[in-house]
C-alpha cells in the first residue's frame, strides 16, 4: 500500500517562549476540526497520530500521514508562518506536494536507525529485561519487541502484510528523564523487510516524537561489530 505523507521543517518564531507540547496541542486541534469537516473518508487512518510533531536533531518537523498529510499541505499552502500563538513556527520548508510512500513488505531488507529515543518497554517488559542476563538473552527479548513494534504499526495504518514481518536489531539502551521518571530508553538500527517511509515513529508515545525512525540509504545491514543492549 501506500502512504499519502507531507513533511514541513520548522523554525520558532520565539524560542524562548516556545512550548513544542504547545504547538503539538494547536496541530491536533486544527486537524481533528479539519477531518470533522471532511466529507470523503477513504483512506483516513483512525489508529495512528496522523500529525507528528518532532525534534529531530536539530530540526523541528512537523510529519502528516494520510489526513494528516492533506491538512499540513492545506495550512500551509500559501503561509510563511503557523500562527498558533506564543508557539508560532517559521515554514523553514516544505515538500512541494504531498507525496505517496511506499509502506509494504518489500523484497529487499531496509536498514533503519532511530532518530530519537525508542521507547520500547512497557513497566512491565522493563523489568523482564533487567532481569534477563546476557546478550544473547537480551538481544532476543529486543527482537521480539522490535517486531511486536513493526506488527502494531503496520495494524494501525491498516495494513495487512501477505508475509510475516522480519527484522533484525542492534540497539544500545540507556537511561533517560522522562516526564520525572527514569526510564529506559533505545538507540541504534534495525533492518527489516517493512518498508517505512522516514521519520515515522515506532513504539510508545509517538505522539510526543519518540521511536522516529529513517531509511539508511544505501541500506546498510546491521553489523554484528556494532554495539547491542
Amino acid at each position: 500500500m501506500n502512504l499519502r505523507i507531507f513533511t514541513l521543517t520548522l523554525e520558532p518564531e520565539n524560542p524562548v517562549r516556545f512550548s513544542i507540547e504547545g504547538f503539538r496541542s494547536f496541530l491536533n486541534k486544527q486537524v481533528l476540526e479539519y477531518a470533522a469537516l471532511r466529507t470523503d473518508r477513504e483512506g483516513f487512518v483512525h489508529r495512528y497520530q496522523v500529525v507528528q510533531c518532532k525534534q529531530v536533531k536539530t530540526m523541528l518537523m512537523a510529519v502528516g500521514i494520510a489526513q494528516g498529510a492533506d491538512f499540513l499541505h492545506q495550512l500551509s499552502t500559501g503561509r510563511t508562518a503557523i500562527a498558533a500563538g506564543p508557539d508560532t513556527c517559521t515554514i523553514v520548508s516544505r515538500d512541494p506536494a504531498v507525496r505517496e510512500e511506499e509502506f509494504v513488505i518489500a523484497d529487499e531488507p531496509s536498514t533503519y536507525e532511530f532518530q530519537t529515543s525508542w521507547l520500547a518497554l512497557s513497566q512491565q517488559n522493563a523489568k523482564k529485561f533487567y532481569d534477563l542476563t546476557g546478550k544473547p538473552e537480551r538481544d532476543a527479548f529486543m527482537h521480539k519487541i522490535l517486531i511486536g513494534h513493526l506488527s502494531t504499526l503496520a495494524k494501525s495504518l491498516d495494513y495487512t502484510p501477505a508475509v510475516p514481518i522480519t527484522c533484525e536489531a542492534k540497539v544500545r539502551f540507556r537511561r533517560e528523564r522522562i516526564d520525572r521518571e527514569n526510564l529506559i530508553v533505545f538507540y541504534g538500527k534495525f533492518t527489516t523487510n517493512l518498508r517505512i517511509p522516514d521519520y515515522l515513529g515506532i513504539g510508545q508515545s509517538i505522539s510526543q516524537g519518540y521511536g522516529t525512525v529513517r531509511r539508511l540509504d544505501p541500506a546498510v545491514p546491521v553489523g554484528e561489530n556494532e554495539d547491542s543492549v
